[in-house]
């Protein structure tokens, strides 16, 4: 017989072989002690290698550790003698020294994360807040503006090279947070959130938290719990399993020089793939839309011509110098013109010109939104301003998962619909187990109500002979 001890190691030990091939949710400690893993439920922890005191004792207590380590020591990086689960990088690291490193401890089985410094997701609702030392408070009766790393995640999934994590550095949200850092509810929202959009996510603990731990305060311990169970709950990132569903194409070969533009897609619930130029030429019917924020050549212009033509809207980002005069959607006149844009029927579908650069990043989204239609949105939500949503479809099925994300710690039921007719809506989330919803099919789609979700659910979407 297996003792209690053997029992645990054991399914720790399954548990981390899972995760290495996903996207995993570290969690980041930096006290010179460390809880053992008995205690603190978890498997792997990253730890800054400046602090040796607290290597050594992460590595003696049995940990898998990640090193965390600043990008310009990568050159004189010796790998330490124990068992080392991988690096994450800060700062600035030159492509080639992360791929040497890399190379250099792929025999032992260990990754190399690049870090990417996000947002601490959060709503900003009616709070009073300190930025750079002016007070600055929002108002309630406008929508509420929704701090999120969605297109961040986006971003770094389409790029090349190594592999990123998100991180965040804790920005006090209201006044009263900047000596007990964040909130159980921050802490959830923060896993959801890249668990929901498939991001590797180093989680820094505030040390007054580490510290509580330490010392095994009740409330600590029950926050840690509700942590556990949202580690455990995204553990296997399901978005990586599945393939995302997004009518909107963005094209753009430096999307971060447009990030706001995105960010804004993202907010409105409007999801998006990116898409090099080049591939152009090849581009898939699945579009309904494609906003282009690119100086495009007259190959490039062609596609966009013979995309519209089979009934999807192209939309041109108000480039300052571009040039569109030979497009084929010029040799007509518009069907509407205004100061603001130009809009041109072809074929099945339409061009709109912006004739000016974006200079309201929200008011462009709403635009799209307004454009794309309310048929053609990949999905609708009413009662829900604070919830990001994201739909993705099952590989070589027809079957979905949808992602929902509350940012506000308000539990309130919210009405969605998806294009589609399906027999099976099932809920899920870290308080609650599997569960069918109530549904209806109304003129293609399936309409459902999500119950009280406290940070992070999921929701599969079944259709049955």
């Amino acid at each position: 017989m297996f003792n209690k001890k053997q029992v645990f190691l054991f399914v720790a030990l399954l548990l981390s072989v899972a995760r290495i091939a996903d996207a995993e949710i570290f969690v980041r400690w930096d006290r010179d002690e460390i809880p053992a893993q008995q205690t603190l439920g978890i498997l792997t922890v990253v730890v800054p290698a400046t602090n040796a005191t607290a290597v050594r004792n992460a590595v003696g207590r049995g940990y898998r550790v990640f090193l965390e380590v600043e990008g310009s020591t990568l050159g004189t990086f010796v790998p330490p003698a124990y068992s080392l689960a991988g690096l994450v990088v800060t700062g600035k690291a030159s492509p080639v020294e992360l791929n040497r490193v890399r190379q250099r401890l792929a025999p032992r089985g260990a990754r190399v994360l690049a870090l990417e410094q996000g947002k601490w997701p959060h709503i900003r609702t009616n709070w009073v807040t300190s930025n750079k030392g002016v007070l600055q408070a929002t108002r309630s009766s406008q929508q509420p503006w929704i701090e999120n790393n969605r297109a961040l995640i986006r971003i770094m999934g389409a790029s090349q090279g190594a592999p990123r994590a998100l991180t965040y550095a804790w920005q006090p949200i209201t006044l009263s947070d900047q000596d007990e850092g964040p909130r159980i509810e921050n802490y959830l929202v923060a896993i959801a959130e890249a668990g929901s959009f498939g991001a590797d996510l180093v989680l820094p603990l505030h040390q007054r938290f580490q510290d509580r731990l330490l010392l095994g305060q009740p409330q600590a311990r029950a926050e840690w719990d509700d942590i556990c169970r949202y580690l455990k709950f995204y553990s296997s990132n399901l978005p990586a399993r599945y393939e995302p569903v997004a009518n909107i194409g963005v094209v753009a070969s430096e999307p971060m020089l447009w990030f706001e533009v995105v960010n804004l897609l993202g907010r409105h619930n409007l999801p998006f793939v990116l898409i090099d130029p080049a591939a152009l030429p090849k581009i898939s019917d699945a579009y309904k839309m494609l906003i282009v924020l690119d100086q495009l050549p007259p190959a490039q212009l062609a596609a966009l011509a013979e995309f519209a033509r089979k009934g999807g809207a192209v939309v041109l980002g108000g480039l300052k110098g571009a040039s569109t005069a030979n497009a084929p959607w010029r040799s007509a006149e518009p069907v509407n013109r205004n100061e603001r844009r130009a809009s041109y029927r072809l074929g099945e579908g339409r061009v709109v010109e912006l004739l000016a650069p974006i200079a309201d990043p929200n008011a462009f989204a709403l635009e799209m939104r307004q454009l794309l239609g309310r048929e053609q949105r990949a999905v609708e939500i009413w009662n829900g301003i604070t919830f990001l949503v994201a739909p993705y479809r099952e590989p070589g099925g027809t079957n979905l998962l949808l992602t929902a994300l509350n940012y506000a710690a308000d539990p309130q039921p919210v009405q969605m619909r998806i294009p589609g007719t399906f027999s099976l809506v099932q809920y899920e989330s870290p308080e609650e187990p599997a569960a069918l919803l109530p549904h209806q099919q109304r003129d293609g789609y399936t309409e459902f109500v999500l119950p009280g979700l406290r940070a992070g659910g999921r929701v599969f979407l079944t259709r049955v002979p």
